[in-house]
């Protein structure tokens, strides 16, 4: 079995049918004119790109197994500089992708071992060292002499481009991104990204322009910028905060209700984002507050003013993929939740120690910056509380 038909069996599997005609659509308009027809003797780029959050990994993953079934044997799948990304991603491709060697960014001694028998998917941030490591990596193991090489930009236009071209210079990782392709005698460079305007900017000369593109389309169930910025109103899930009294405490208690309802349901997991600022100051001192707000809850908890509330956010709440429970199950549930402290406060920002395992399950409020942005993925994330204003 090819490494395509294993990953779409897979996909199939787990009940995601369209997810994987879509795959098999995206494999089919790129597969017969881009990596079939691959001269093998050149430097190609291409743009994958989709909708926000649409599925653009899956899409990915099935490019990488059908180059891999055309005989490609080294793939380096690129995130932004993320730790909690980085990691998400290299899961992810154990999980969803068999036969291949996985290798992590320390992972030289795997990649040099296996001696190319398996193909190689190599997961790194966009981070100077880690690059420069693994350009010497491929130059000293001499395999990609002769061979080509296959590189999936996940964000392609973050970091990726010249960011220092209006200077007459050269950015780090743009340099080194240039050397791990001139490692191979030829290589195919997959950008991947949900908003491409900056890479079809970029010049020919350059060598960061694509050579070919696709877009492929959302399933069916996708909810976009469309759904929640509509040209004229707002959907019913979205509440300006300016009109609210208490928007920390509202949106404490709106989380608290609806992980009553999904981990009472026997749901593994609900999320709570709360995007405050880039400032890491400012972080900690909402976790502070949340923090006072689950206490000044916890201490009210058989209180008439606290059932009251709870009951006007549970008469709000309008869940499809569980059946409603009772407002005295919900009752019961939430303060356990807040007796029991089981409500975790994480701040995730460049100076935090998080993991994706941390919010994988149970109830979470995450609260951070620019972090929870590009490609990061929250399981059960059902309330976001946003106040950064735009620049």
């Amino acid at each position: 079995m090819g490494y395509m038909e294993s990953y779409l069996n897979k996909i199939r599997s787990r009940g995601n049918i369209q997810l994987a005609d879509s795959i098999q659509q995206t494999v089919d308009a790129i597969a017969p004119a881009h990596l079939e027809n691959f001269s093998f003797c050149s430097h190609e780029v291409g743009l994958l790109f989709g909708n926000v959050q649409s599925g653009k990994t899956g899409q990915m993953f099935g490019v990488i197994c059908a180059a891999a079934d055309l005989g490609f044997p080294v793939f380096i799948i690129l995130t932004t500089n993320n730790v909690i990304l980085q990691q998400q991603t290299i899961d992810r491709v154990r999980e969803d992708l068999s036969g291949f060697c996985v290798c992590d960014e320390y992972d030289t001694g795997i990649f040099v071992d296996n001696n190319l028998m398996l193909p190689a998917i190599i997961v790194l941030k966009k981070e100077p060292r880690v690059l420069r490591q693994w350009s010497n990596v491929l130059a000293s193991s001499g395999f990609m002499m002769g061979n080509p090489l296959f590189v999936v930009d996940d964000e392609a236009d973050a970091a990726s481009p010249n960011t220092l071209i209006n200077r007459n210079g050269q950015s780090a990782i743009n340099r080194y991104l240039e050397e791990i392709k001139g490692r191979a005698a030829c290589s195919i460079y997959l950008q991947v990204t949900g908003t491409p305007q900056a890479l079809l900017l970029q010049t020919m000369a350059s060598g960061w322009h694509p050579y070919f593109s696709y877009y492929f389309r959302p399933g069916q169930a996708y909810l976009g910028g469309n759904f929640f910025f509509p040209v004229t109103g707002k959907p019913d899930c979205i509440t300006y905060i300016d009109a609210m009294n208490d928007p920390l405490s509202e949106a404490v208690l709106h989380h608290l209700c609806v992980s009553a309802q999904l981990l009472g349901s026997g749901k593994k997991v609900c999320n709570c984002l709360i995007h405050p600022s880039v400032r890491v100051s400012v972080h900690s001192k909402f976790a502070n507050d949340v923090r006072k707000e689950l206490d000044r809850m916890k201490s009210e908890v058989d209180s008439p003013s606290f059932e009251a509330s709870l009951r006007s956010v549970y008469d709000s709440i309008s869940p499809s993929n569980t059946d409603k429970l009772s407002f005295d199950a919900i009752l019961e549930k939430a303060k356990s939740l807040l007796i029991h402290d089981e409500i975790k406060i994480l701040v995730l920002n460049g100076k935090g120690g998080i993991t994706g395992d941390q919010y994988a399950d149970g109830s979470n409020i995450v609260i951070g910056g620019n972090t929870l942005g590009r490609g990061v993925t929250f399981g059960g994330l059902h309330t976001i509380y946003y106040t950064r204003t735009a620049k």
